[in-house]
This record gives C-alpha cells, structure tokens and sequence, in this order.
C-alpha cells in the first residue's frame, strides 16, 4: 500500500523524470566517448559480465592462464547464434561479414584501466535502463489522456533497451563495423522519443518562428542527421586505420568519406550560422541556436584533429558528445514547431 501511494506520488513529477530520462541517456554518449577515447571498448571481452565476473578483477593474476582462449571461444560462439539469427531474418549479407571478420578479431588482453572504463560505461548503461523503466511505468497515466506521451516514452524506453542488446551485439562482434554505427543511432533515436514525450506532456516554449526560420531549422535538423551518419560511417573506418600513417595518409586513406564529411561538416556551420541571425533574440530557441553556432565551431577544430596522434584521444572524447550535444539542441529547436494542446 505504501509503495502504491509513493508511485501515484511520483506521477505527478512525470516531467521531472523525463528530463531525467533525457540527462541519462545523453550521458551514456558521454561515456561512451571516454571509453572511445581510452580504447576500452574491448576492455570487457564478454557481456554482462566482465572477465566471468559482476566485478572485473584489478589483476591479470587473479585470471586463470588461458583467460585469452577462453573468453574469445566464448565470443565466437555467441558471433555465431547471432550470424544464424541475421541468416534467419534475411541479413545475409551482414551475417557473411561478421562470420568473415570474426576469426581475425582476438579478445584483447587484460588491461585494468580499460576493464574498469567499460565496467562503469555499463554501470551507467544500467542505471539509464532502471531510469527509462520508472519513464515508462509512469507514463501509463497518460494512455488515454494524452495517448503520444505515452507512445513516445514507449519508444524511447524501447530504444535504450535495443541499445543495451546492441552493446552485447557489439562486444560480441568485437567491435564489427555496421553493429557499432546501429548501437550510435539506437541512443540518438532514443534521445529524440524522450523529447517528444517531454514535448507533448509539458509543450516547450514555442517562440515566434516564421516561415523561413522553421523551413531552415527543418533543413539544418536534415543535414546533421546526414552528418551524423556520416561521421559514424567515418569512424568505422577510421578505427581500422594504423596509428603511424601521417596526417596526408590518414586523409587519403579515408577518402572520400572524410572529405565528405568535412564539406558537410561546413556547410551546417553555415546554415547554424544563419540560424542564429535569423531567430529573434531573447527567445529559448535563440539562446539554443548560439549554443549550436559554438558547438559546431568547436566541432570544426576537433574533427580533424582526430588524424594528430597527439591529440587523437582528446578528439575522440569531444568530437562524439558535442556532435551529441547539437544534434539534442536542434531537435529540440525543430520540436517546438509542433503545436500541441496540453491535455494534462
């Protein structure tokens, strides 16, 4: 009885645990930068657990000889349940890839700093979950009264569970290109369901956009998203490349995706550029669209970066979560032209 008083209790703070929802998961892409920028994505070689155990052990001593063997046996025959799954849905393609690749790919060694970086990247991962779940569970106050609360909560709660299926697919895959991209845009997709639940239950504050500035905003929303996929294809790529290539080498060898992507990466500078101009000032939506106008500055610095070993780590931490950052920013700009009626 108590427990049922306190959960009608907290339905009352919907919104509040929705931009909890929103904070949470965006911290994920956080963290996942941290573990890109220290290598750590393999510091776990097996998942949920991490080298068999709840708490990944501070030594290689406390890991039995052929630890290596092991747990990399273990990965190939979980690669291959999921390579008979992808078959069975169709993917052949895909399946052939992974099956191709997974021979090659070796568990990494025991590293504690890496261990301990993944370790807390699905500690939060799993926090994120018991967080959306909560979401989730409350926003079935709204199925009937306001029915896209609910559906989008749904969603979003439904995309970082993928997500977190996706980070198993990943590990073990170890790292397969294509598994790691999916798992990029199932946060992205799970970042915008939260907005529009947030949207639709508490409406932001929408401004007075005209015509132009919203069929701009629209654009700007296409073209990140294009940047996006782009720079996750990039990435790819780029982790398959040896760290002792030059910078010309490094660029040439990740023609044309990177030029692409440097072109488009100044072409959204220009158009936020733009954006920032043409919004009225004093507005929240002016406020966001200087933020962008800073971040995607920013972003034309780190991004190239990435090809300077002396300064690759530090573009792999922030190159990710600012890109986050203003894809966040925009979609919440292109939300508040939605024009909703609060029914709550």
């Amino acid at each position: 009885m108590y427990l049922c008083e306190n959960f009608l209790r907290m339905k009352k703070h919907f919104p509040l645990i929705v931009k909890i929802s929103l904070i949470a998961v965006y911290l994920i892409f956080l963290a996942g930068s941290v573990v890109r920028m220290t290598g750590s994505g393999m510091g776990c070689p097996d998942w949920p657990k991490c080298f068999g155990e709840y708490v990944p052990p501070t030594s290689e001593a406390q890991l039995p000889d052929n630890y290596q063997d092991f747990f990399r046996t273990q990965r190939l025959k979980k690669t291959e349940r999921f390579v008979s799954l992808l078959k069975l849905v169709g993917l052949e393609g895909q399946a052939n890839k992974i099956e191709a690749t997974s021979e090659d790919n070796y568990t990494h060694d025991f590293n504690v700093t890496k261990a301990y970086v993944e370790y807390i990247n699905r500690l939060w991962g799993a926090v994120t979950g018991i967080i959306v779940f909560l979401c989730f569970l409350l926003s079935f106050k709204y199925l009937r009264s306001n029915r896209r609360v609910f559906i989008y909560t749904t969603l979003g709660f439904i995309a970082v569970f993928l997500n977190a299926l996706l980070g198993a697919v990943v590990v073990n895959s170890n790292l397969i290109g294509g598994i790691v991209t999916a798992h990029f845009i199932a946060a992205f997709a799970s970042i915008c369901f939260f907005i529009l639940a947030r949207h639709y239950v508490s409406p932001f504050d929408q401004g007075s956009l005209n015509k132009q500035s919203k069929i701009l905003a629209l654009l700007l929303m296409v073209v990140i998203s294009i940047q996006v996929i782009l720079g996750a294809e990039l990435r790819e790529v780029f982790d398959m490349i040896s760290g002792t290539l030059s910078f010309g080498e490094k660029s040439n060898n990740l023609y044309p995706t990177f030029q692409i992507h440097g072109v488009v990466g100044l072409l959204t500078f220009t158009l936020v550029i733009f954006q920032s101009i043409k919004l009225i000032k004093s507005s929240l939506t002016s406020k966001y669209a200087l933020y962008i106008a800073i971040l995607s500055a920013s972003q034309l610095l780190f991004g190239p970066l990435a090809l300077v070993d002396t300064f690759a780590s530090i573009s792999k931490l922030f190159h990710i979560s600012i890109g986050a950052g203003i894809f966040v920013l925009q979609f919440y700009i292109c939300t508040t032209l939605i024009r909703v009626k609060n029914k709550t």
